[in-house]
């Protein structure tokens, strides 16, 4: 297993060619102008602090891949992909105002005050209110896709999932979140373990020991 990070220019080529396709004008409209109005620190932010995707293009990477597996998913139940993908796009875009990332990533003074989620949200409502006529029933989705994302009020969410989209993006930002932090364990403990046994250290986060064999 390797930790070979995609291409920036690749995954930024693959975010549009997503957005373009989505049905919805109104939807397309705010995502785009989203995702323009924040393209340099979209192409460059990480996803965290340090849990997961915590590197330059960490949160375009995680993007994509909620995006990619919530739209599959999305088929399989019959549920709207168009707000499947802007639900993968907008649940994390207030860490654009909650983290700074230069040489070294820190919180912003809203990061801490207020939080990804409420930054999110303000973002959003601005973004859909900017466009003449944006449906207030489906701006409400939108903001719910947001501030239910951590699926539960013990972990950060105003509210809980309320809709099969939000059941859904709920379940997989928490997925691809510790799924990378597996990964990312395996290799390290790989690398810096003594032991190399079946059995990697115990992670405080996971709070568990991985097996090893069969990972690929």
């Amino acid at each position: 297993m390797t930790d070979a990070r995609p291409d920036i220019d690749e995954m930024w080529g693959q975010l549009q060619g997503r957005i373009g396709a989505v049905a919805s004008p109104w939807l397309r409209q705010l995502l785009d102008s989203v995702v323009m109005g924040n393209a340099e620190r979209l192409r460059q932010w990480p996803a965290a602090l340090t849990v997961h995707h915590a590197y330059a293009g960490g949160l375009l990477e995680h993007i994509l891949k909620v995006a990619e597996v919530g739209q599959s998913v999305a088929a399989a139940y019959g549920v709207d992909p168009d707000l499947m993908l802007a639900g993968a796009v907008l649940h994390d875009i207030g860490k654009l105002e909650e983290l700074q990332h230069d040489e070294v990533t820190t919180y912003t003074r809203d990061g801490n005050l207020i939080g990804h989620i409420t930054l999110g949200v303000m973002m959003v409502r601005e973004a859909a209110a900017a466009i003449p006529g944006f449906p207030p029933e489906l701006r409400a989705h939108l903001e719910h896709l947001v501030v239910s994302h951590h699926g539960d009020r013990k972990l950060g969410s105003p509210v809980e999932p309320m809709t099969a989209e939000a059941f859904i993006l709920s379940a997989i930002d928490d997925l691809d979140a510790t799924l990378h932090q597996v990964r990312r364990h395996l290799q390290q403990d790989g690398i810096e373990g003594a032991g190399g046994g079946e059995f990697t250290a115990y992670h405080p986060r996971l709070r568990r020991v991985l097996f090893r064999r069969g990972v690929r």
